[in-house]
């Protein structure tokens, strides 16, 4: 117990909101499934929902057993049936979609039926819909579901509504930043590409450059001897023999082939140039 106190403690708020942005993902897929259509494969997985069917089943029964609590009802009851029913026949659909080529993320949250309505475009704009339209009908849903029908699963869905709204803000704050990223890098690689120009052109030749000015890196050959190398090769092109004619034209460059005396008597043929040989030899 002490242990486990001390891990706690050394949890930092961040690592908290991170554990609670996870877990809300559970309580939000228990409304998702009704309320969105085209939820992801993935996020339909079967552990979700059992788990959350058998979670509510458990609650469902603690307080039943309570003496100060009513009984959930038959409507609470059924309500993890029809969410197995519901969960399991949009993931067979997704199933068969992905089967049938069509692209369509695993992970998505699905599409909200308030896409359908013309709502105004402050809210159809940067998943508003999704972020708070969402979650307020789900808890106005649940007030009114409380007043007619089931008062503890009208509880559950005001507390889903809650995780829903902290699901759909994390992921929009992970898609911003996504975004953000990549214009960074846009940015990032402008300045390094006028970075590059301006240190591509030619360098000084009338100063030695260090390893300082060269950031570390050896650059071959010392600079006396490069020096002198490139004095010697100015020199020779000058002092070249340019012979301009009206039947040379443009500049024609020669190049100085030594040629030996043949000997009084040739040598044989190599064994790869003899009479009838292929014409691709191995």
């Amino acid at each position: 117990m002490a242990s486990q106190s001390q891990r706690n403690e050394d949890l930092t708020l961040s690592d908290k909101m991170k554990i609670v942005q996870y877990l809300a993902i559970f309580p939000a897929i228990t409304i998702m499934v009704f309320m969105r259509r085209k939820v992801g494969f993935r996020m339909l997985k079967p552990s979700r929902l059992i788990g959350m069917a058998f979670f509510l089943w458990i609650i469902g029964d603690i307080f039943s057993m309570l003496p100060f609590t009513k009984p959930p009802g038959f409507i609470y009851d059924r309500f993890p049936l029809l969410l197995l029913a519901v969960g399991f026949l949009e993931r067979y659909r997704r199933w068969k979609e992905l089967c049938n080529g069509e692209r369509w993320h695993t992970m998505s949250p699905g599409i909200s039926y308030f896409e359908l309505l013309p709502l105004p475009a402050i809210l159809k704009s940067h998943r508003r819909i999704y972020r708070f339209v969402d979650p307020a009908a789900c808890f106005i849903l649940s007030m009114l579901f409380g007043i007619f029908f089931s008062q503890p699963l009208a509880r559950w869905f005001a507390v889903s509504s809650f995780a829903l709204f902290i699901y759909e803000q994390t992921l929009f704050e992970k898609q911003l930043d996504r975004d953000l990223d990549i214009l960074d890098g846009l940015v990032a690689a402008e300045v390094q590409a006028e970075t590059v120009k301006h240190f591509e052109g030619p360098q000084p030749d009338d100063e030695q450059r260090t390893l300082e000015d060269t950031a570390g890196i050896p650059t071959g050959v010392s600079f006396d001897i490069h020096k002198q190398i490139e004095l010697r090769r100015r020199k020779e092109r000058a002092e070249a023999p340019v012979n301009l004619t009206k039947e040379t034209s443009p500049v024609r460059q020669y190049v100085q082939v030594n040629v030996m005396a043949a000997p009084d008597k040739l040598a044989p043929p190599p064994d790869n140039l003899v009479k009838n040989a292929p014409d691709n030899p191995v």
